[in-house]
């Protein structure tokens, strides 16, 4: 039989949640902004930029939305924490590999990649 959560780790669970979503917003706000430049100087033309643009939004927003039912699974078959760990960090360290693409199908990739992770980190709260 589990043991009832004390009310200090409720607080902290509660805490991690809402940084995870802070970053994640953020995240999601600014990559539009670099998104273009980015694109431009990874050899896409600008004739094809707004196609790229919404092929990495879509695997962007497609893999969160897998991102959350992966993570549902993991988290009934694992315990808890180390299923919101291996999301949080799927999403930290695809996201930091993505600044290395070197070309826009790898961006999308990455990115689909990472938002698996983004996408698992909404279960927990």
């Amino acid at each position: 039989m589990k043991e009832p959560a004390t009310s200090k780790g409720k607080w902290l669970a509660l805490t991690a949640a809402l940084l995870g979503w802070m970053f994640d917003g953020f995240e999601m706000g600014l990559f539009p902004l670099v998104a273009g430049p980015a694109l431009l100087d990874l050899g896409v033309s600008s004739n094809d930029l707004s196609a790229w643009l919404g092929i990495v939004t879509a695997l962007f927003l497609v893999g969160a939305r897998d991102g959350w039912c992966v993570f549902r699974l993991a988290w009934r078959s694992h315990r808890r924490v180390q299923a919101m760990m291996l999301s949080v960090l799927t999403y930290a360290l695809v996201s930091g590999v993505a600044g290395f693409a070197t070309a826009a199908w790898q961006v999308g990739a990455l990115r689909f990649v990472a938002a698996l992770g983004m996408g698992g980190d909404g279960r927990w709260a």
